[in-house]
């Protein structure tokens, strides 16, 4: 098992002109959020989804 430094390793900090989008299952109350790249070169396959309850504020990232 590995473990990094997030402060030491570089491969753990995002790239600074990474964008990302979001959608949600329902708009009217959302179970589901799905992150995704808006940049045309990525593959459609490349996104992660969590279920809300698990979801964190990106002002709350650590």
């Amino acid at each position: 098992m590995s473990v990094y430094d997030l402060l030491r390793d570089p491969s753990a900090r995002p790239a600074g002109s990474t964008r990302f989008e979001y959608a949600v299952d329902d708009a009217d109350n959302p179970t589901e959020l799905t992150v995704f790249s808006d940049q045309d070169d990525e593959l459609p396959t490349h996104w992660i989804s969590v279920d809300i309850e698990h979801a964190v504020a990106l002002d709350e990232m650590r």
